[in-house]
């Protein structure tokens, strides 16, 4: 008995270490990353007139906050508590950190009154155009505060031929499908807005990472042609546009949520998600490999890292091989030993050689 006991206290101890030992490596990283704003906020261009999901009410008061604590320890237990399959109730945590990041950081607005935008990067060396779309686990976006999934990867498109937009849309606490809609009018805005930007509507591609992953392969197998819109919403020009793409990038994509259930709450009503047959509900719903039949005609590149411990890796295999089946062109591309945010180095090289080919 007493042997069973050191042995389950050793056991216990070595998980405890192995948490700290994570935790302490994810605030290096962090720290690593945090440049600041970095992003080209004097360029952006807003893409709504009427923002649909807007409201003139103050977040704090929709939003489960605690004051205090600073912003790299909620960000740690942010990164902790979205990457995980179990459920646990998360909404206090991730709400205190986007507060204290985009809130209070100065990136987004204290009301319910956010106006999504683009920051170009444009060249005159071709007519194609790929939308980039930061990831941050719906609780933030990655480009505030950092470049390395917005403003370099626009850069490095450019310095290639490809013109390039960063897309700023809304997340947590505005629940789906708000950043949806935010992609597909940044579709329709530089399809109807073509000419002035030298692009081809029809050569226009999308690249997201992590959640910006999700929520571009969440619009081309489940939102493309729907109309998403409350009855209260008065469409405009652009909004008659087709939100067609020609072809889709997913750098370590979330593609499925059953392995970051706690995040459910940066994207749906809390209620919903602690209800467990409503969660459940959800988790089916957008589990975005069983919409494949609906995307043939996209092709998809999708890069992965051996060690993601965010969205894992058994999603992304499971997605890609359900795209061979489906007919789905994919090419898939591995980072032998990297991690979930892994460099331009490991994807870039070959996801411009394979949109190239594409338009």
């Amino acid at each position: 008995m007493k042997s069973k006991i050191k042995v389950g206290l050793k056991i216990g101890f070595l998980t405890v270490l192995g948490c700290l030992v994570m935790a302490i490596y994810r605030i290096i990283r962090l720290l690593k990353r945090r440049t600041n704003k970095v992003a080209d906020y004097d360029k952006k261009i807003e893409i709504w007139n009427d923002v649909p999901g807007n409201a003139n009410v103050l977040k704090k008061d929709k939003m489960n906050i605690r004051d205090d604590g600073n912003l790299l320890a909620w960000h740690v237990k942010f990164d902790l508590a979205i990457s995980s399959k179990k459920y646990r109730d998360a909404e206090q945590i991730i709400d205190t950190f986007t507060y204290k990041h985009e809130v209070e950081g100065g990136y987004e607005k204290e009301t319910f009154e956010d106006r999504p935008y683009i920051i170009p990067y444009l060249t005159d060396e071709s007519d194609a155009a790929i939308i980039i779309l930061p990831g941050g686990g719906f609780g933030y976006k990655s480009m505030d505060g950092r470049d390395d999934e917005g403003k370099a990867v626009a850069v490095t498109l450019q310095q290639n031929g490809i013109n390039a937009f960063v897309l700023h849309y809304r997340s947590n606490p505005y629940e789906y499908p708000v950043p949806q809609l935010d992609l597909q009018r940044a579709i329709r805005f530089l399809k109807f807005h073509s000419s002035k930007y030298n692009i081809n509507p029809n050569k226009i591609g999308l690249i997201g990472f992590s959640a910006g992953g999700f929520v571009s392969s969440c619009h081309i197998n489940m939102v493309r042609g729907k109309n998403l819109f409350s009855k209260y919403y008065i469409l405009d020009e652009i909004d008659t546009m087709d939100d067609n793409v020609l072809a889709v990038g997913l750098i370590y994509p979330a593609i499925t949520l059953k392995y970051n259930v706690p995040m459910l709450f940066a994207m749906f009503n809390a209620d919903d998600v602690r209800n467990e047959e409503t969660r459940n509900k959800i988790l089916e719903k957008y589990d975005l490999k069983t919409y494949l039949s609906t995307a043939k005609d996209i092709p998809q590149f999708i890069a992965w890292g051996t060690r993601d411990l965010m969205v894992g890796t058994k999603a992304i295999k499971e997605y890609i091989n359900e795209c061979k089946k489906s007919g789905v062109k994919v090419k898939e591309i591995i980072a032998p030993r990297q991690e979930h945010g892994f460099a331009q180095k490991y994807y870039m090289d070959d996801f411009i050689k394979w949109f190239k080919n594409i338009i």
